[in-house]
């Protein structure tokens, strides 16, 4: 006869049975111990993965006192994370979203348009590898060093070429010819 959330031995574990059988428990268990309620569903799992993974890869037994014993690791784990992260020191942040009422007015669609092929031709007037290095940092987020690399070229190269790019756009996104 099997454990309880076994299968027989080379079937791996019964997730639905575990989670039937041990969820509610260690929802309070987690409940007790951690003030953001909205990780408890998270944690719980967390203690199914690691069961699942367990008993797949050695084939034990799963016991109460091994599922607790799990949850307090995953505590653990969960803990040191946040520790490290600082995560109480973080305000939660809820982004006011626009109106999108106002933000999408016929006009303003076709100003941003507007604006949109202004910047696309500004940005096609550059010398080919300005625009790349360009393209490279502010469309794809590249450090300086990273584009260096890339390109085979000097950092101090790549820190001019930028500064002539943002030159060039700022001229001409302002209205000067």
């Amino acid at each position: 006869m099997d454990a309880p959330g076994q299968a027989r031995r080379g079937e791996g574990v019964d997730a639905e049975l575990l989670a039937r059988q041990f969820g509610p428990a260690l929802a309070r268990f987690f409940s007790k111990r951690v003030k953001e309620q909205h990780d408890i569903d998270d944690l719980v799992q967390d203690v199914f993965v690691r069961l699942v993974r367990k008993v797949n890869t050695d084939g034990s037994h799963i016991v109460a006192g091994y599922v607790f014993q799990t949850a307090q690791s995953v505590l653990n784990d969960w803990l040191r994370k946040r520790q490290v992260r600082q995560v109480s020191a973080h305000d939660e942040i809820e982004p006011e979203l626009p109106d999108l009422k106002d933000d999408s007015t016929p006009e303003r669609v076709l100003l941003g348009k507007q604006s949109l092929e202004k910047a696309t031709a500004a940005v096609l007037e550059l010398p080919e590898v300005t625009r790349t290095i360009f393209l490279l940092r502010r469309l794809e987020g590249m450090r300086y060093a990273d584009i260096a690399r890339r390109l085979r070229m000097p950092i101090s190269t790549i820190e001019k070429h930028m500064a002539r790019a943002v030159a060039h756009l700022e001229m001409r996104l302002n209205g000067k010819p």
